[in-house]
Order: C-alpha cells, then structure tokens, then sequence
C-alpha cells in the first residue's frame, strides 16, 4: 500500500464537540463563537468564503432599515477554479494514533476512527522506559501473595506481534540480569523464598511447574522437546492426533509438571521450553513467536503431621501466565511471502504442480496466524461473553437466562477457563507499540484492554485539556533529553576522502581530465546519537499533538484580542443583553412576581389595549413594547394596591399563599380567561379599577 492511500485510510474526522474544546481552550471565547469560528474555517478551505473579511468575524447588527437584498456583495471571495481544495483533504483533522501515555492518570490519550480523540482508562499504564522490576511490583506482585495465601491467580499478556508481550512476561533470552527479568522469573523467585521459609517451619509444600505451546487444537510440551501432550503414553493411543481433542485437559490434571526444588532448576526449565518454542523471521518481528505459550505454575502445602493418616489437608492453588501470540496482518508481517499455488499454469498449460506436503510447507507461516488470530478472537468472545453475563446479572436477570460462555471454542480458552470464568484472581497486560505505521492494531488492543477491565461508565473528560497535559509532559522530557545531550556531545574532527575530476591548471576545462583525491577536514557532532534519535521522536510527537490544537491558527490573529477591539468600550462585552429578559412572558416564575415592577409590567400586557387604559394608568403607547424603566407610573401604583390588599388578606386568614404565587395565579386566569374570549379585557378591567380603589381621571 502507498504512502499517501495509508495516510488517507487513517485519517480522522474529529467530532465537533472535540472540535470546539480545543478552539475554546485555545481561542478563550464561547461555544457558540467556537462553532462560528469552525464552520468558517471549514468553508474556507472548501472556496466559498472570503479568507480576510474587513469585517472580522463579527456579523453587522441589521437595524430596521438595513436592506440585506441591495447590499453591495464581497468582492474578496476566492474563486474555486483558481485554488481547489479536495473535500476528504479538508476534513481530515488528525491521524490514527497514540498520542500521549500518561503514567499519573493511568490513561492512555489516542486519536481513534469512530470517537477522534480518546481517553482510554485502566488501573495501571506504564510508559515505554517503565523498568521491569516496577512493572512487577505494580501490577503482579499482590497476585503473588493471593497465589502463596492459596488463591489461584493468572496473568494474560496480550498485544499485536512485537510490541514486547514475551520480554514483559519472561525477560531476554538466555541469562537476563536481575534488572530484566521478567514476570515470570520474579514470581518464581519469590514463591521459592516463601517455600524455603514454609519448610523451615514444618510445613510440607510441593512446587511445579507446566510449560505448553497452543497451535491450534495441538497442545505441545515445551519441557519435553515440544512433544504433543497426550501422546506416547501407554494405552492412550501413543501414536495418533487423537489426543489433540484433551490435551488442555492431560495439562490441568498435572500430567505435564516438572517439580522444582530450586531457582536453578526453575531457569533451566524455561531456557529449555524456550528453545522448543515456535519462533519465525517475519517483516514486524525477528524473533516472532507462532503460538500462544502457557506457563503454570501449582502450589501445594499442608502440614507434615497429617501425612500418615492420610489426609493431607492441602491447600492447592495455580498461577496461570498466558503469553499469547502477537495478532498480525497478512499484509503487514509479510509471511504469505511464500505461498505458491498448488498448481500453476500457463497459457492453458501446466507449468508445474506441488506435492500436498512441499505446498503445505510453504503456507506454514500462514497457518501459523491463522491459528494465532483464531485463538484471539475466540478470546475476545469469552471476555464480552462474561462482561455481558456480568451486567446482566446485576440488572436482576436469573441465572438460567444469562448467555452461554464459548469456552469451547478454542484450546487457549478451554485451558485458561479457571482464569477466565472461576474464583482465580485476573490480570491483562496489555502491550502497545507508538510506532505510527501499526496505529490501527494498537487501537485494538487498548480497545480490548478497556473491554477487559469492565468500565462501566466511560470518562467524558475533556480531551483538549489531557493534550495540553500532554504537551507539557512531552516539553518536559524534551528539556532533559537536551541537557544529557548538551552534557554527552562533543565536536570531533574528521577527515573526509573526497574525489575531484578536473583538467590541468590553464587548460580551462579543456584536455585531459585528472582525477584527485581530496583529503577534507569536516567536524561533527557524536557521543548523543541515541538521545538525538529519542529527541527526533518526542520532537515528532509534539508535532502531532501541536497539529491538533495549531490549526486553530488558520483562524488568523488571537480571538481575545479580536474580541477587546470589536466590543472596545461595551459595558456587556460585546455579547448584548436577551431582550425578553426584562418583560413579562410565560416563563415567568412565582418568584418573579415578588417584585413589584414584574406585576406592574404583567399588568401593562394585559389591559394597555383596553379603553380605559388611558385614562387609570396613563397609557400612551399601547401599541409599543416598553422597557421596566418605562413603564407608567399609573401601572406601579396598581401594583402597589394589590400587595396591600393581598397583605391585608394575609392578616385576616383569607389568604395562605406568597405574593407571588398569588399573583401568579390571577395573571394565568386572565390569560386563559382572555383566550378565550377577547372582550372581557374591558370588564376585568373594571373590576380590578372596582376592586384596588383606582381613580379614572
């Protein structure tokens, strides 16, 4: 695939919301003025607005004799033919990527296809130069006390193809240091030590371990030189496949165990199995393991005085660790390289035809992957089968009608069932890469990790805010990688061999030609090209991050100080005043009539067209709508009267409601009242002119 069709099928279209927190962030104005500042910008780069406007982007206030048909139109609009813009080019915001990992807030900050940008949450991130001794004591060492306290316990590591499962779990190959060890070998170690202090104490305890690949239904012995489990035991058909259909089940009943006395034996037991192990050269990974790994470990203890009466009283328990193979695709791991046909012909001819054997050995590789995602996937289904079971019971549903779990599905899920389903304590590791080209896989995996860790209720935090965090966290690392580069580097001198092609001094470059060796003195810098290639790829990060929120900038100067000149000297700030707050509507409250000026207002909506209206309140303008401060002063008045006369009421018991709801009340009779029948505005009148004592001049 090219360059350019993997830059198009990765683009993301940001969501307008996300759109907006970042104008607003970056821009300081309003949700409302960040849409308008988006769509313009959007319109833009599509041809059909002006890219400098005199007018800013304020829009002129249309007054009553503003004649928007006859006025004079932009002539600054750009023309479509002289500059086009492809649509899928403008819209495209970001591309699929990783693009922050934030250890403090255990999140993991990516642009994705469906939602643009993310927060994935879990209980535990660790960032690419997390160390491994941390990565135990986070996350896998309180596994290791409920394992030695007799509760079983597992660890599954899962991610694509090379983005370091194997290293987490078990360490390099061969003999690591103490610092890069892995999960394995640091569990071994310290159940050994609890061991030694158990027997030391009396306590009879047995410890072994189990080391099985998974190729599909095949279940081999990684400790006994990758032998199919089940085979060549005496009566259990020693040399047939029959026995793939249990292999899982010759494994949990203890039949493959090594039991280990010490740490010694232990490492020399997982060099062993990895030796055995099914590794191929692929385009994503040197060292690519082709199948999923187990490695079990079972613990049993009970006291030595139970040993002759035959009761053990043990206390068993298993530590499952499940290295699975990296998930990969055909077209990026290259291992369908070379397939050949079974049969090739020519022009109706046959070229030349593969025997079953010598054709199936050319697609190993991709039975290998096949089996390798079929593992996965029936995986994935068991983890959203048990999710969906979960959520379901806790809504109440009995469990006769909770759905099945396919553990059946596969070997990997029928061997990891009391990890899965049952009492053992659980942990997902999963591993990413930030390399950009494998983008779409790592957002699967973390995709599966938030499945995984059961998030009810996602986080709706504010994206633009965690790339800010980022930023600086990424500046950060940026100013000490600069210093160690400053403290490391030094200017060495080196002589360069450059080749010269001239002619003879004189002969303006005519004649024989002479070839010469120049000997050029050149300085450069050495001693940091590691921190200048760590440098170069957080510098290519804040890249990323900064394209998010730098694009706002084609909106041309800061909008604040945009803002300050366009409303300079406006007491409201340029944003204007709602006009209805000031009048009597019907989402006036209760509360409101408490105030007298918002009855006298009431009052003025009801009676100013009325006959009399002139002559009781002073009204001269009843066809025009008036500001508070407007208002006659004869409307006050009656306001005035009716909180007396309401008081009054309240004094001899008649009446038990606040002012306000009281008036509240006769404001909504007179409307269904008025409704109803227009020309009992007149005899309401009347009767309140009757009823407050009002004087008609």
């Amino acid at each position: 695939m090219a360059t350019s069709d993997m830059a198009e099928e990765d683009g993301v279209v940001l969501p307008l919301h996300q759109k907006v927190q970042l104008v607003r962030r970056q821009l300081g104005c309003t949700s409302k003025e960040a849409v308008s500042l988006i769509m313009q910008k959007q319109q833009r780069l599509k041809g059909k607005v002006a890219i400098e406007s005199s007018e800013g982007i304020f829009q002129p206030c249309l007054s009553p004799g503003y004649d928007k048909e006859n006025r004079q139109q932009n002539t600054d609009m750009i023309m479509t033919n002289e500059k086009k813009v492809e649509i899928d080019e403008v819209n495209i915001d970001a591309r699929c990527s990783i693009l922050s990992v934030q250890e403090e807030k255990a999140s993991v900050l990516a642009v994705t296809k469906n939602s643009g940008l993310h927060d994935f949450a879990f209980d535990k991130v660790f960032a690419e130069r997390t160390l491994q001794p941390h990565v135990y004591e986070e996350a896998a060492r309180r596994l290791v006390m409920e394992f030695l306290n007799g509760t079983s316990a597992s660890i599954i590591c899962y991610g694509q193809t090379a983005s370091g499962k194997t290293h987490t779990m078990f360490g390099p190959p061969g003999q690591a240091s103490e610092e890069l060890q892995g999960l394995v070998p640091r569990t071994c170690a310290e159940v050994l030590q609890a061991v030694e202090r158990w027997s030391s104490r009396g306590l009879q305890v047995q410890l072994s371990a189990s080391y099985v690949e998974l190729f599909g239904s095949e279940v081999s012995d990684l400790l006994r030189e990758g032998r199919v489990v089940g085979q060549h035991r005496e009566g259990r058909y020693s040399a047939v496949r029959a026995t793939d259909r249990v292999g899982h089940r010759y494994v949990l009943d203890g039949h493959t165990e090594w039991h280990i006395q010490s740490l010694e034996e232990l490492q020399e037991l997982l060099e062993h199995g990895d030796a055995a192990k099914r590794r191929a050269a692929t385009a994503m990974n040197e060292r690519s393991t082709r199948a999923h790994t187990v490695f079990v470990l079972s613990l049993q203890a009970w006291f030595a005085q139970y040993v002759t009466s035959g009761d053990k009283h043990a206390r068993q328990s298993r530590f499952y660790f499940a290295d699975l193979g990296g998930s990969e695709q055909l077209s990026k791991s290259k291992v369908d390289a070379e397939t050949k046909a079974k049969v090739l012909v020519v022009g109706g001819e046959e070229q030349s035809r593969l025997s079953w054997q010598e054709y199936n050995r050319h697609r190993q590789r991709v039975y290998e992957t096949l089996n390798i995602n079929k593992g996965l996937f029936s995986l994935k289904r068991v983890i959203e089968a048990l999710h969906q079971r979960c959520r379901m019971a806790q809504e109440g549903v009995p469990s006769h009608a909770l759905p099945y779990v396919p553990y059946q599905d596969s070997k990997l899920t029928m061997l990891l069932q009391e990890a899965l389903g049952g009492s053992a304590r659980t942990l997902i590791i999963t591993t990413v890469t930030m390399d950009p080209t494998h983008a779409e896989e790592s957002l699967q995996t973390l995709r599966f990790a938030e499945t995984c860790a059961q998030v009810q209720k996602r986080r709706e935090g504010d994206q633009a805010a965690s790339i800010i965090v980022a930023l600086d966290k990424i500046e950060q690392e940026i100013q000490a990688l600069q210093q160690v580069i400053a403290r490391k580097e030094r200017w060495e001198t080196r002589l360069l061999r450059r080749q010269d092609r001239d002619t003879v001094a004189g002969a303006f470059g005519e004649g024989t030609m002479v070839e010469r060796i120049e000997v050029v003195p050149t300085s450069v810098l050495v001693g940091a090209e590691v921190e200048r290639e760590q440098l170069e790829a957080l510098l290519h990060r804040q890249a990323e991050l900064k394209g998010l929120s730098s694009g706002i900038s084609a909106f041309g100067k800061d909008y604040r100080s945009m803002r300050d000149e366009a409303t300079k000297g406006a007491v409201d700030g340029g944003r204007g005043e709602d006009f209805r707050a000031g009048h009597f509507s019907s989402r006036t409250k209760a509360k409101d009539f408490e105030d007298e000026a918002v009855l006298a207002d009431a009052l003025r909506f009801f009676f100013r067209s009325c006959q009399q209206a002139e002559a009781v309140f002073g009204e001269l303008k009843a066809r025009t709508r008036l500001q508070r401060n407007e208002i006659p002063e004869g409307y006050h008045k009656a306001a005035k009267t009716m909180r007396q006369l309401w008081e009054d009421q309240l004094a001899q018991g008649h009446e038990t409601r606040s002012f306000g709801k009281a008036m509240l009340d006769r404001c909504t009779a007179w409307r269904a009242a008025f409704k109803v029948d227009t020309s009992s505005r007149d005899a309401a009148l009347s009767k309140l002119i009757h009823e407050c004592g009002l004087q008609v001049e």
